[in-house]
């Protein structure tokens, strides 16, 4: 599978492959927050954010830099109602950040069953830096359909 890239410097689009973030630091990462105080077990706890308001950009920056390095590629999920048109927003968000056209074959969706929920999966785009990820994030959370984020 090919990743989308976009980049002003480059004048367009480029497909190519690349590498993944390691596994290990991710599992790491997130056996260090299992230990973490504040935790209540058998519950679930959102490491890296989940809800629109429920997260500081300074908390997921550290964590971030734990388990990323750029540029690299990313998948961006929004979770929200509105059908269609809840997905169009989604995409136009990443679009606007990343500054090109999201091909319809990195664009997936699915409904919830009972078709009260949307969710838009987009990606893989190559993204260059922390902020143009928080930046993306930003842009869709301007839309006040949208419950959750990943």
């Amino acid at each position: 599978m090919g990743v989308l890239v976009c980049s002003n410097l480059l004048g367009g689009i480029e497909d190519t492959n690349a590498s993944k973030p390691p596994q290990d630091t991710v599992l790491e990462v997130l056996s260090e927050a299992a230990k973490s105080e504040g935790r209540i077990a058998q519950t679930t706890n959102i490491v890296l954010g989940g809800t629109v308001s429920g997260t500081s950009d300074e908390e997921w920056k550290v964590l971030n830099e734990k388990v990323n390095s750029y540029p690299t590629t990313v998948n961006f999920t929004a979770i929200g109602s509105g059908g269609d048109d809840f997905v169009q927003a989604m995409v136009g968000a990443v679009e606007s950040v990343l500054q090109c056209p999201i091909p319809e074959d990195e664009v997936k969706l699915s409904m919830s069953s009972k078709g009260k929920y949307v969710s838009v999966r987009i990606g893989p785009v190559a993204v260059d830096s922390s902020d143009q990820v928080q930046a993306v994030y930003r842009a869709m959370k301007r839309d006040n359909r949208m419950k959750y984020f990943l």
